[in-house]
């Protein structure tokens, strides 16, 4: 037994079906996205730098900027090879231990660079 159809019921229902969706060309899903990113890392980050400040001596930590988390090893930039070398005998004589202890995430090891603000 076969159901006869209209055939503009039939071109209408196909239609519906390879007609092309039409794409969000909004940024709110974007912002959204940033937004919640933003949130995870200071949130990961943020704990961060209040123990570097507790652990590194003020003077010190004035002189370093921390400049991210990638696989367990923080990146700190340092002012100068001076600065980097009293970094490392703090860090060395206790400081990066209670930084493990104290961090509620995976840190491996401080690994310091030369020179505050990255070269473009």
């Amino acid at each position: 037994m076969t159901i006869v159809r209209d055939p503009q019921q039939q071109l209408d229902t196909l239609r519906k079906y390879r007609r092309r969706r039409e794409r969000e060309t909004s940024i709110h899903d974007l912002v959204a996205q940033a937004r919640q990113t933003a949130k995870r890392d200071e949130k990961r980050l943020g704990s961060l730098v209040r123990l570097w400040e507790e652990c590194i001596p003020p003077a010190l930590a004035a002189r370093t900027a921390l400049n991210g988390l990638r696989r367990g090893v923080l990146h700190v930039r340092v002012d100068s090879a001076a600065t980097g070398f009293e970094l490392d005998r703090v860090l060395r004589s206790g400081a990066e231990a209670q930084l493990r202890a104290a961090y509620r995430g995976t840190l491996l090891r401080v690994r310091t660079k030369i020179g505050l603000h990255p070269k473009g």
